[in-house]
């Protein structure tokens, strides 16, 4: 990053010296050849630079999303006085809810299901609970 923000900056001011130094229009036009491929390389590095900030962010927004998505479908099954939110393990990844545990039932898991459903974010539902096994 530090290169580029010198590269333009330099060029200029090599520019701006050939030209008042008296140099010939051969060197001149070298010289502003040279600084307009060093602009164009700022400009590229610039895109390159946004491309990952923006990345970055969106990256972070979906991991945030994804604590959010989370945080609601635990408390819609918490909610539910049927269901033991204390059984039920639930993750988020990019929008995909993984529902994991144990139940009594079931009825138990397509309600876990469909509570999870509701929740604003969720882009699919991989259901992996199971019916405990009564000893």
């Amino acid at each position: 990053m530090k290169n580029f923000k010198t590269a333009l900056p330099a060029s200029l001011i090599a520019l701006s010296m050939l030209t008042l130094s008296g140099c010939s229009e051969a060197e001149t036009e070298k010289a502003e050849s040279k600084a307009e491929s060093a602009m164009q390389e700022t400009e590229e590095k610039a895109k390159e630079a946004k491309s990952y900030t923006e990345q970055k962010a969106k990256d972070a927004g979906e991991y945030v999303d994804d604590a959010v998505i989370t945080t609601k479908v635990k408390a819609v099954i918490f909610e539910d006085d049927n269901l033991s939110s204390m059984d039920i393990n639930v993750e988020t990844n990019n929008g995909i809810v993984q529902l994991s545990g144990f139940v009594d039932n079931e009825a138990d898991i397509d309600t876990a299901e469909n509570l999870t459903a509701t929740v604003k974010g969720v882009k699919d539902i991989e259901n992996d609970i199971q019916v405990r096994e009564e000893q």
